[in-house]
């Protein structure tokens, strides 16, 4: 009976290792958040005390004493869950190294002018197999052009467990026109694909006790690459309870065969796959400034907001932004002054490819932040018809060490781009461009802007009311 036992529970272990991708959030958890063990290691301790003591009332006392046990385990778990992610913003400023400049590094021609929701269009307009959809997008340089790449993949639950991923597209983010180019190649594993062929599944048997940051892809000599930045734990130990602090462990380096390698942060800076390419990861950059709030303690983060930065989202626009400089690829976030203010307090640049941080600190200065310049495009046409239009991607664009926030006025229904405008961040002066002719003047600094007397502005905000009108006027013959 005793080897039965013993043989039942080799195979229920040998099973559990074997399916153990499917177990990893769970396992994750735990090992992000030792705290969490720790309390239920200290609440057993006491729950095994206290019940081998001898009670007078034995049976008042075990009811008692079983709630009273149950109410200081989740009291215990309560604590040890906060205490597991309220730790990691408090000690994470402690070690990064912010490093202070005084300018902004220039921007080069590579500057992404398509917002991704035209690119999808135009991606997904251009798709012609039946069995595949677009999956996720990222940004990366290919070719030494910002593009936005989707992956192909099954569409459809049953097509998962039959079908491989088809390729990518590829959409050249530095065009305003429509373009893309589909690279089809079966990938032998990739992403949503089920179940042994699935990305994550071959992904954590190589490597379990990390996360994952958002897959890209590279399309380099004819090849596909798929690209998996993975974040690391480091154990550090605070008044005798264990914490970890993530940290970049490396990335995974997939290719179309299915061939997995993985790098080291600087392994990855010798591959001549990801040369001039991204490398740190995205949701890392970001984590790493949102610490900086909580550099002052926790009281000064919930109470007192003493030199406290927030950083500012719009819509679905969430930071870093990739930016190309003359100095590389860098993570470009601003942030604004804790509460109602959406001027920007300190500008975060960090290296994509090394991680390097580096801050610039703006001391008595006034720039307009990205939330507060979309309401000056629109205050600066008044004609448009905003109901029609909206407002996508507010970049960053650094000339002459001056910051402007590039601006995307789209059709609500993405079929294209109507024009781009560059606000300065210092005077709030938009200038409005739609050719690629001016926008490369522009950023090349031989653009002339020719400036409009009033009784010109007049003439043109009548001629577009007349275009209007008669717009109004065909419908209704049609409609007629």
């Amino acid at each position: 009976m005793n080897i039965k036992k013993i043989l039942l529970c080799f195979f229920a272990i040998l099973i559990i290792y074997f399916f153990r991708p499917w177990f990893h959030p769970v396992a994750i958890y735990f090992y992000k958040n030792p705290a969490i063990i720790e309390v239920v290691l200290i609440w057993a301790v006491i729950y095994f005390f206290f019940s081998r003591r001898k009670m007078k009332n034995k049976e008042l006392t075990i009811n008692i004493f079983k709630s009273t046990t149950v109410i200081l385990l989740f009291f215990l778990l309560l604590f040890a869950s906060f205490f597991s992610n309220i730790i990691v913003f408090l000690e994470l400023p402690k070690t990064l190294k912010f490093n202070d400049i005084q300018t902004l590094p220039e921007s080069t021609k590579n500057l992404r002018l398509m917002p991704m929701s035209v690119a999808y269009r135009y991606a997904k307009d251009s798709l012609q197999l039946a069995q595949y959809k677009l999956g996720p997008e990222n940004i990366v340089n290919i070719n030494n052009s910002l593009s936005w790449v989707f992956p192909l993949i099954p569409d459809g639950d049953l097509l998962k467990f039959l079908i491989k991923n088809k390729g990518i597209v590829i959409v050249d983010a530095t065009k305003q026109e429509k373009n893309s180019k589909i690279i089809e190649k079966d990938l032998e594993i990739g992403q949503e694909m089920q179940i042994f062929d699935n990305l994550y599944w071959n992904l954590y048997k190589e490597k379990y006790f990390v996360d994952f940051d958002d897959v890209y892809y590279i399309y380099k000599n004819g090849e596909i690459y798929t690209i998996v930045p993975a974040i690391g734990y480091k154990y550090k130990l605070y008044y005798g309870l264990l914490y970890t602090l993530p940290e970049f462990e490396g990335l995974f380096i997939v290719d179309s065969a299915g061939k997995i390698n993985f790098l080291k942060p600087e392994q990855a800076l010798k591959s001549k796959i990801l040369e001039g390419n991204r490398i740190f990861p995205e949701n890392l950059a970001r984590l790493y400034v949102e610490s900086y709030a909580f550099k002052n303690g926790l009281i000064n983060y919930f109470f007192i907001h003493k030199d406290q930065t927030e950083i500012q989202d719009i819509d679905f626009n969430r930071q870093p932004f990739l930016l190309d400089t003359k100095e590389g690829l860098k993570w470009f976030i601003s942030t604004e002054p804790y509460g109602a203010s959406h001027g920007i307090f300190k500008i975060f640049i960090i290296d994509a490819r090394t991680g390097k941080i580096e801050l610039l600190e703006l001391p008595g200065m006034t720039l307009t932040g990205p939330v507060k310049a979309t309401d000056f495009v629109r205050q600066n046409n008044p004609i448009v018809d905003w109901s029609r239009f909206k407002l996508a991607e507010p970049l960053p664009f650094f000339k002459n060490n001056t910051l402007y926030w590039k601006v995307v006025v789209i059709p609500f229904d993405s079929a294209g781009i109507a024009y781009q405008a560059f606000v300065n961040a210092k005077t709030n002066e938009v200038i409005e461009l739609k050719t690629n002719e001016d926008i490369l003047n522009f950023m090349t600094e031989t653009y002339k802007e020719t400036k409009k007397t009033e009784e010109q502005r007049k003439e043109e905000i009548i001629e577009q009311i007349k275009k209007k009108i008669r717009e109004i006027e065909d419908l209704l013959k049609k409609l007629k």
